[in-house]
């Protein structure tokens, strides 16, 4: 057995694989995104895949990227959907370990299943630690500096964004449940980048009818990405504006890890809990780390 880069016509092969995982909802289409990421670096595949003279018997999917973090220009590589044929399980440490080869990237890994998790945990990789926290806009009515909340478009990104946050938004504007906001007052602004997650109170989910109709209506707008935190939450701790906010997102609040949360917060928040790890290899500490460029959105987990 070998492990080489992926190609576009191995895409059937390692459908027929990634069939197999686990309470997938996927369609051929929406696994076919995989093949179509192109982020402007200079690795041009989507993937490793694990071969026999005969077979293809495994897949590790990744998804590259480079940016500006910091001040530091880096390399990364996010990985997903590692499946490997039972009949070649001990296969499936090579595909990995083509990747942990990758020593000028940092690594990530966002959705971790039970038995990924345990080999992660083995190999050293980190863990971010965090917490997520549902806010709704009832907060404060408190007297506030006037705050300006916008969407985002292509019609105003170059006007409210500077070049690295343009080619966040560039790389990020296509992708299903995405969207964009500026939050800015007189002295600063935040950018802001969530997706947007179905969420239905846990009284409704008792009414089976209520609930189907309301899992198309209501939403959380999840927060992976934040630039200036404090600008923003300075803006969602007043009523008024914390409501337009989620109503700029369409959503009926924010999910916000508490990572991004100022020590000092006067935020009225609930625990959400948090389905998945997030894992990081080849990078000093977790503040580096966000969920951009990652399967959370090219495959809208």
């Amino acid at each position: 057995m070998k492990v080489r880069e992926a190609t576009a016509v191995d895409f059937d092969d390692i459908y027929k694989l990634l069939k197999r995982l686990n309470d997938t909802s996927l369609s051929r289409s929406d696994w076919q995104r995989i093949t179509k990421v192109d982020f402007d670096t200079k690795e041009n595949h989507y993937g490793y895949v694990l071969e026999s003279d005969t077979e293809l018997l495994g897949f590790l999917g990744t998804i590259f990227s480079q940016r500006q973090v910091g001040g530091q220009e880096l390399n990364f590589c996010n990985i997903h959907s590692w499946i490997v044929d039972p009949k070649a399980k001990t296969g499936g440490m090579a595909l990995l370990l083509k990747v942990l080869r990758l020593k000028t990237h940092i690594i990530t890994n966002f959705t971790a299943s039970e038995g990924p998790y345990k080999i992660f945990k083995s190999l050293k990789f980190k863990e971010v630690e965090y917490k997520n926290y549902k806010l709704l806009p009832l907060q404060s009515n408190k007297a506030m500096a006037k705050v300006t909340v916008q969407n985002v478009t292509d019609d105003n990104a170059e006007k409210l964004l500077d070049q690295q946050e343009q080619k966040l938004y560039k790389a990020h504007r296509h992708f299903d449940n995405v969207q964009f906001l500026c939050v800015s007052n007189q002295e600063s602004r935040s950018f802001v980048i969530t997706k947007r997650k179905v969420y239905v109170p846990g009284a409704i989910n008792k009414i089976p009818i209520l609930k189907s109709y309301l899992r198309r209506k209501m939403f959380l707008a999840e927060i992976h990405y934040i630039s200036n935190p404090d600008v923003f939450i300075a803006g969602f701790s007043n009523t008024r504006t914390a409501i337009h906010i989620c109503k700029a997102l369409g959503s009926l609040g924010i999910i916000m890890a508490n990572r991004y949360l100022p020590v000092a917060h006067t935020l009225t928040k609930k625990l959400y809990p948090s389905k998945r790890p997030y894992f990081y290899r080849h990078a000093d500490n977790d503040h580096l780390i966000d969920t951009l460029y990652s399967e959370l959105f090219v495959l809208n987990f």
